[in-house]
């Protein structure tokens, strides 16, 4: 079985949708089934200044942009923490019983001031990854597509997973896509540096094309030469999600360095293919409205 996730601490950026798109492919390749958390606990928890009314209807909103890259409700659950949790607390009590609060602090970093919503959270975030069994009687493990900043919550379910009857669940790293500023992943509190699924066109060109690249100061000094793709944002959108062809992206790294293109060059190539995929995603998020009830876990 599949596990991934989502922190619904505001609106789904095309970052987010990395390890989506690749837990897509896995769940085709294995023909297997993928649980989803929407973790509106933790970010009510963490975040002094959040309002759970908020967090869960985020969790819906963030939900549509899931079910728009084509999963299917038949073997697609999405949970709810909020929600759903006495579904999952009988399986996090087990969890948080075998976790010692310093083992916790160490990996985690809790402080004095740290609230107990947050220090009991990880018991919940390892919850999917045992809830197989518990729904249809089957002990499978779980393969968990996720960013590294996931991976302290899985080393800590790994050693504890035994002690309870399952099997150790395994993450599989994704990089993550780059903002459009100078350093740092794409972030929802850096707004003007990534972009947002429900963004419209002119705003997609707006971002693009005030990025970061690799460039040159002048056109002359670049096409003499040539640009850096390595340090490029631009280029970083072509490698991770909008250049399929690996021939054409080692063709375009090519003529980057040789100062064959310039930087507008691909920030218009760049800006076209993002709103086409945007214009078909927003399409399919507004169809999604009317199946997500289908996707809520089954009990």
């Amino acid at each position: 079985m599949l596990y991934t996730g989502r922190g619904p601490s505001g609106p789904v950026h095309i970052g987010h949708l990395v390890p989506w798109i690749f837990t897509k492919q896995l769940q085709e390749a294995f023909d297997t089934r993928l649980y989803f958390q929407m973790t509106d606990d933790e970010k009510f928890v963490v975040d002094d200044k959040a309002v759970l009314s908020d967090t869960t209807n985020l969790a819906c909103e963030n939900a549509l942009d899931l079910i728009a890259l084509g999963f299917k409700p038949e073997d697609t659950y999405i949970i709810y923490d909020v929600k759903d949790i006495d579904l999952l607390y009988d399986i996090a009590l087990e969890v948080a019983k075998r976790i010692t609060y310093s083992t916790a602090r160490s990996t985690f970093g809790f402080q004095d001031n740290t609230n107990l919503g947050w220090i009991f959270y990880p018991a919940v975030q390892a919850v999917p990854c045992f809830i197989h069994k518990k729904l249809t009687g089957e002990n499978v493990p779980a393969l968990i597509p996720a960013a590294i900043d996931q991976d302290p919550y899985w080393r800590i379910t790994r050693d504890i997973a035994a002690k309870i009857g399952y099997y150790k669940p395994a993450q599989i790293h994704n990089r993550f896509l780059p903002g459009l500023g100078i350093g740092g992943k794409m972030s929802a509190s850096e707004p003007e540096t990534a972009i947002f699924t429900t963004d419209p066109p002119e705003l997609v060109k707006r971002k693009v094309w005030k990025a970061f690249t690799g460039g040159k100061g002048t056109i002359a000094e670049q096409k003499k030469l040539g640009a850096e793709p390595e340090v490029c944002t631009i280029f970083q959108y072509f490698f991770y999600l909008f250049e399929e062809d690996d021939k054409k992206l080692a063709e375009r790294e090519k003529r980057c360095r040789a100062g064959e293109i310039i930087c507008g060059e691909c920030k218009k190539d760049l800006t076209e293919r993002v709103n086409r995929f945007l214009c078909e995603h927003q399409k399919k998020r507004e169809k999604a409205k009317e199946t997500i009830a289908e996707f809520h876990i089954k009990r």
